[in-house]
């Protein structure tokens, strides 16, 4: 088949080395192939081709080229998020384009004007991105319902409460921030921390950057804890505050920590960090840098993982339903698979929702 075109870009070689990244020694087994692909024409069982050329390195600058044919445009989706029961999927893609999929019907419901990054609510009902300052949408209708004026650097995460109420936002080169969402108003900075996470009660902030592991109540917004952490800068971030664990995914690996002391447990991981997650029921994290995707148990044992998950883009539903990742190339397509097939896959218990 003819190649459509070819790009020949500095950006391709980070997705390109994750997509050639060795699997993880220790991983008894891999992940299945997705249970299905949203696609910009409907469903569609397999991704849409795509040719990687060779990487050269001559006088010492390193390159490579792909070329993409039978997709719409050379699209890029950096951004998944997903509502709390999974039903709904917002996909952000450059240049300036959210796709919102029903997920079970995989049906695409409507396509917004809008950037990169984004955030769901809970319920579904809100959804954040950035653009004219941090926009928030109507999902029901469609609509920009309100603008909060933003002045800071490039914002890189976005993330609500799970009430909804209070808006997490994590830019470059300073501490992260908190909104309430309804009056549009700071109500914190956090200069400890960037890309932050609530606890699952809302009563909690946990974050860290590359000196920092700490923790804020989100009553008063006083801090409680800080710990060293570092030198890496921080890619990724999540806690589990309930189990006294965090993982932080750096420049160089993810590391599985206890909150309340920082003493490092594991490496979860080598490489540059897209992705880390604990999920809902008590015993699994999820990983994906450089050296590719893994599923550990909560004591840092690797039990499963995948050579190659796609360009990094991933994203975990909070009811453990499904995992989403954004193909190499694939446009505005996003890979889908249960959760329940690949624990299914890896030989593991089935989430407690599914037995």
């Amino acid at each position: 088949m003819k190649a459509a075109g070819f790009i020949l870009s500095a950006f391709c070689l980070p997705i390109l080395a994750l997509g050639q990244a060795a699997a993880p020694a220790s991983s008894p087994k891999v992940l299945p192939k997705p249970d299905f692909i949203l696609h910009y024409g409907g469903q569609k069982e397999e991704g849409p081709g795509l040719v990687l050329g060779p990487m050269k390195t001559e006088n010492g600058k390193t390159t490579g080229s792909f070329a993409v044919y039978g997709g719409p445009s050379l699209a890029q989706v950096l951004g998944l998020s997903f509502s709390g029961d999974g039903k709904l999927l917002a996909v952000g893609s450059t240049p300036g384009l959210v796709d919102l999929w029903d997920v079970e019907k995989r049906a695409k419901l409507r396509s917004l004007k809008a950037g990169t990054p984004l955030a769901l609510t809970s319920d579904g009902r809100v959804l954040a991105t950035t653009g004219n300052g941090l926009e928030l949408w109507d999902v029901a209708s469609g609509k920009l319902w309100k603008t909060i004026k933003w002045t800071g650097g490039t914002v890189k995460q976005l993330s609500f409460d799970n009430s909804g109420t209070r808006l997490l936002v994590s830019a470059n080169g300073e501490g992260d921030a908190v909104f309430d969402v309804a009056a549009g108003q700071r109500l914190a900075t956090l200069t400890a921390a960037q890309g932050a996470q609530f606890s699952r009660d809302g009563s909690l902030v946990i974050g860290s950057n590359t000196k920092h592991l700490a923790v804020w109540n989100t009553m008063d917004w006083s801090q409680v804890r800080d710990l060293p952490n570092g030198p890496d800068y921080v890619t990724k971030f999540a806690a589990y505050p309930e189990k006294d664990l965090v993982v932080i995914g750096g420049s160089k690996s993810a590391r599985l920590l206890r909150l309340s002391s920082g003493e490092e447990i594991a490496k979860v991981g080598l490489g540059y960090t897209t992705f880390v997650a604990f999920d809902q029921n008590d015993s699994l994290i999820f990983t994906y840098p450089s050296g590719g995707f893994a599923i550990w148990d909560i004591a840092g044992k690797q039990l499963c993982g995948a050579p190659d998950l796609g360009n990094g883009t991933v994203a975990l539903s909070a009811n453990d339903a499904w995992l989403a990742a954004a193909p190499v190339g694939g446009g505005t397509d996003v890979m889908l698979w249960s959760v329940q097939s690949i624990l299914r896959a890896c030989g593991l218990p089935l989430t407690k929702s599914a037995q």
